[in-house]
């Protein structure tokens, strides 16, 4: 029988595995502690043999000894902080079982991109994979029927082929001419410095340093509203984001859209509905999102409340308008106000006849 690959799986095990081996054949000292560090993104603040899984971890190191040789590792401390350092004359010896995993993820990464034509949009596959064979195989299934997953139409959008050459503009920071048509305005031509790809809702926006623009930036070009094939501008000298601008960008928003002031708020959210509540807890709002009240039996109802640092834009109303009557604005007021009045402009369109609507409902 074939034994597993160390390396193999998303076992605790086989992920301190990972860890162990890799501070291993860097040669320096490292701990327990530094191991379970690693493992879960921060320092310890706790002893290491009081963490989840610390009985994994050692079995990991067990198991990494024995192969690579008790004698090509050396120790020093006492039990609580041992230190430990590779010795061995082989830089890495386990190479060709990190190299079987290596090959086992990439086949993996191969039948992800055959089954998921449609996830990813065409152009991306078309670009990326031109000269493969994957792309015939990925093709070859669609035509069979045999894709397994997929997105809804709305991936489909116009100009949807430009991504990848917008990306490698990006990627090499190139210039470009951009002939642009904004939503009830003037089309127009824009000198732009790309900067970041986002797509939210289906729609793929472009955001980067516009010249002579407000913002200059951060402004965002929504890729169906580009006209033609933007061109290279050779002569001008591309000027990249500052560091972190679209983390810090994208901080407070749903969507992509800031507000003129990029005024943030707590807004707190009531969830009327179990189901309601268990949604928006697993499929946060923005990720800000925190609960503030447990969803249960209150004196004032039955609901469950959250929080979230947001502007108030377009994007989070519409997010949770969607929910009708199951999501609440409870507070602030002036947010209350403004989610009112949308909610009373809608009831209008529903109480006032007009000519062009059928007065008893379509004919079955």
């Amino acid at each position: 029988m074939r034994k597993q690959n160390i390396f193999d799986g998303d076992s605790y095990r086989a992920i301190f595995t990972g860890l162990i081996y890799k501070r291993l054949i860097s040669r320096l000292w490292f701990t327990n502690a530094d191991v379970m560090a690693d493992a879960i993104g921060k320092p310890l603040i706790c002893n290491v043999s009081d963490c989840d899984n610390y009985v994994e971890l050692k079995k990991a190191f067990m198991t990494l000894r024995n192969l690579i040789g008790k004698e090509n590792i050396e120790s020093k401390g006492n039990n609580r902080d041992k230190s430990f350092r590779y010795i061995g004359e082989k830089d890495d010896p386990l190479a060709d079982m990190r190299q079987a995993k290596a090959i086992k993820d990439i086949r993996r990464y191969y039948e992800f991109c055959q089954d998921s034509a449609g996830f990813f949009p065409t152009s991306w596959l078309d670009y990326f994979l031109k000269d493969s064979l994957d792309l015939l195989d990925i093709k070859r299934q669609r035509r069979k029927g045999e894709q397994i997953i997929s997105t809804s139409v709305d991936r489909q959008l116009k100009n949807i082929d430009m991504l990848p050459y917008l990306y490698e503009a990006i990627r090499n920071h190139r210039v470009l001419a951009v002939r642009y048509k904004p939503f009830d305005e003037e089309e127009m031509t824009l000198t732009f410095h790309p900067h970041f790809l986002k797509e939210y809702n289906g729609r793929w926006h472009l955001l980067g340093h516009a010249k002579g623009k407000i913002p200059e930036e951060g402004f965002n070009l929504a890729i169906d509203r580009i006209t033609e094939i933007p061109k290279i501008v050779m002569e001008e000298e591309y000027v990249p984001a500052p560091n972190h601008f679209y983390e810090l960008y994208f901080e407070n928003l749903v969507g992509v859209t800031h507000k003129d002031d990029h005024k943030t708020e707590n807004v707190y959210i009531r969830a009327y509905s179990n189901y309601i509540f268990n949604l928006t807890d697993t499929k946060p709002i923005q990720k800000s999102q925190r609960v503030c009240i447990p969803y249960g039996r209150h004196e004032d109802g039955e609901y469950g409340e959250f929080m979230v640092h947001v502007e108030v834009n377009n994007e989070f109303i519409g997010r949770i308008l969607m929910m009708g009557d199951k999501l609440e604005v409870v507070a602030p007021e002036e947010v209350r106000i403004i989610f009112r009045r949308r909610v009373e402009d809608m009831a209008k369109r529903y109480v006032q006849k007009t000519d062009n609507c059928p007065q008893n409902g379509s004919k079955k």
